[in-house]
């Protein structure tokens, strides 16, 4: 997607996000809110877009057990590892939410400018996704087709 938006991709671990903006290897990231903020990539940004109000992209940290452990549990075991997941997804969302909105307060303080991404360019992005990277993961798979029309009839 963003290659087809004109830009030079760079995959790298949100750890070595810092150093790559310091040294010109380079100019922009994508990352979580939290890795923003702990990574203090305030101290080398200009500007943050912020995903508080809308985004185009989206962290998903799942916590896996495997099926055959899990299966192997007694039921109320099993019914407390899934009321503990309940909480934790509620607690996680909440956490992301917070942190949307420090990022916001920290790049602020530090001189960046802070912006929000209007509907009429999430749509534009929307699109070139489709385009682009929807149609790879669609793609890959009958499995991975199935999820992606799950995941467009979400609201």
């Amino acid at each position: 997607m963003m290659k087809q938006a004109g830009a030079a991709t760079l995959s790298i671990p949100s750890n070595e996000s810092y150093a790559a903006m310091q040294t010109g290897a380079c100019d922009a990231v994508i990352t979580s809110s939290t890795s923003l903020i702990s990574f203090r990539l305030e101290e080398l940004a200009k500007a943050l877009t912020s995903g508080r109000e809308r985004s185009y992209w989206f962290m998903l940290e799942p916590i896996m057990m495997s099926k055959t452990v899990f299966s192997g549990l007694p039921k109320d075991q099993q019914d407390l590892i899934m009321a503990v997941g309940a909480e934790l997804e509620a607690f996680g969302q909440a956490g992301a939410k917070e942190d949307d909105t420090r990022v916001e307060a920290i790049f602020s303080k530090a001189g960046a400018k802070v912006s929000q991404l209007d509907e009429q360019s999430l749509s534009q992005w929307r699109e070139l996704a489709r385009e682009t990277a929807w149609k790879d993961y669609a793609g890959r798979n009958a499995s991975c087709a199935e999820l992606l029309k799950l995941a467009e009839q979400v609201a």
